[in-house]
């Protein structure tokens, strides 16, 4: 079969664009640091990195989500142990009643002054809401506040719900973000409003004095252990939640070993293969030289 100088050409220029791109594909790739430029390069590979991408993006948002609960049960912890604190010495203070030294109208005053205080103290951390306005032990009626007096009855309600807000901190796994007032406090709010009520009553003494100072007990000790089982379920997450983020962290370094065994460029064997290349590109230019050169008066 024969072939003509413009069919030889057009073989010859098209063996040096072949050799051209590869050379020039080469150079991109150990600019880039990059093995594979385009899915076609290596269809498998393109699968694996777009699920570990979509992996590593779900663990970046789990972290993130971690980082935000942490914060929020730092916040609800704080405001658990400045109730413990209150409770407990609304105790003492109740406690102390029946002591002698206390049972003038004087002392009665100034024990119910000191409960009313932490009444309050109280009222305001059930009501605490979060940096951006949501309360934070209303459930999941996060902008209704939760503990509120009624003007008709003078009692104390929860106007909120008993739902906890779920977290998905990892693929299968959420934790409560919040506690709720009613599960934590009871009816602290209106014992202590009935006990301060019955100290500044001067009929109220005796037994029935003593009456009252024993159901407040009762009712503090409740509390106490509802405040106490929160902060247990509080610090339970918190340590779930650092054991968590350490797992995402293992596994964001191994997905990113994963990555960079499918996505990176081997330099050695980059750098041999544009060696292997260039010569191949430069054997092609020199014969095509050569091809360019033959005629028929050369010849004779």
């Amino acid at each position: 079969m024969r072939i003509s100088t413009s069919q030889m050409t057009n073989i010859m220029l098209s063996s040096m664009q072949g050799s051209t791109t590869q050379v020039n594909k080469t150079f991109i790739q150990l600019n880039s640091g990059e093995r594979m430029l385009e899915a076609s390069d290596d269809p498998l590979g393109a699968v694996q990195l777009m699920m570990l991408d979509r992996e590593q993006s779900d663990i970046g948002q789990y972290k993130k989500n971690i980082s935000n609960l942490q914060t929020q049960l730092g916040q609800t912890e704080s405001h658990l142990k400045a109730s413990n604190t209150a409770v407990l010495r609304a105790q003492e203070l109740v406690t102390g009643v029946l002591n002698a030294s206390n049972s003038t109208m004087e002392g009665r005053e100034a024990i119910a002054t000191e409960l009313e205080s932490i009444l309050e103290q109280l009222t305001d951390i059930a009501n605490t809401k979060s940096p951006n306005g949501d309360y934070i032990f209303a459930g999941t009626k996060t902008d209704t506040q939760p503990i509120v007096k009624d003007a008709a009855t003078g009692k104390y309600t929860f106007a909120g719900n008993s739902d906890q807000r779920e977290v998905r901190v990892a693929e299968s796994m959420s934790i409560p973000a919040n506690q709720t007032a009613d599960a934590i406090f009871g009816d602290v709010f209106n014992t202590l409003d009935s006990v301060v009520n019955d100290l500044r009553d001067p009929a109220i003494e005796g037994s029935s004095l003593k009456d009252s100072v024993t159901s407040a007990q009762t009712e503090l000790k409740s509390s106490l252990n509802s405040i106490n089982r929160a902060m247990t379920e509080v610090g339970g997450h918190q340590n779930s939640l650092t054991m968590i983020s350490g797992s995402h962290d293992d596994n964001k370094l191994i997905n990113d070993k994963l990555i960079g065994e499918v996505k990176d460029l081997d330099y050695s064997e980059a750098i041999l293969q544009l060696k292997t290349q260039m010569a191949a590109l430069q054997a092609t230019q020199m014969t095509y030289s050569k091809v360019q050169d033959l005629s028929l008066f050369k010849m004779i």
